[in-house]
């Protein structure tokens, strides 16, 4: 009989204390918030803001910002290359940023720094 109960609470314990090893850490709140991998950097952002300006003749006040997407472009053209263009045939990492001025929405995309940014047609 004392066997048994041995047996018993050491089957017991190891059970109690698989169950205590569990990964159930609580977050600390010393960890730094993740951001979206959607999100715009703000010195992209104000690039992209001020070609976009330029570009269709308005000022930065009537650009409204939709939807930031982050793309690969299948070239350094991001994929929107001429045919009297070279671009590179390369995987170029970057942005879908729509934007909306009285109400017609306008497309364009932007390699990551937003040093290349072309509209789509």
């Amino acid at each position: 009989m004392v066997l048994r109960k041995i047996i018993v609470v050491s089957i017991l314990t190891v059970f109690l204390l698989t169950a205590c090893n569990l990964n159930t850490q609580l977050p600390t709140t010393e960890e730094a918030p993740s951001l979206p991998e959607n999100l715009l950097p703000p010195e992209v952002m104000v690039e992209i803001q001020n070609q976009i300006s330029e570009v269709l003749g308005i000022s930065l006040d009537q650009i409204q910002i939709e939807t930031v997407e982050q793309r690969d472009w299948s070239d350094s053209c991001l994929g929107l290359g001429g045919p009297e263009e070279s671009c590179a045939q390369v995987v170029t990492p970057g942005w879908l940023v729509a934007i909306s001025i009285d109400g017609q929405e306008y497309r364009f995309r932007a390699d990551e720094a937003g040093t290349i940014i072309r509209q789509e047609p």
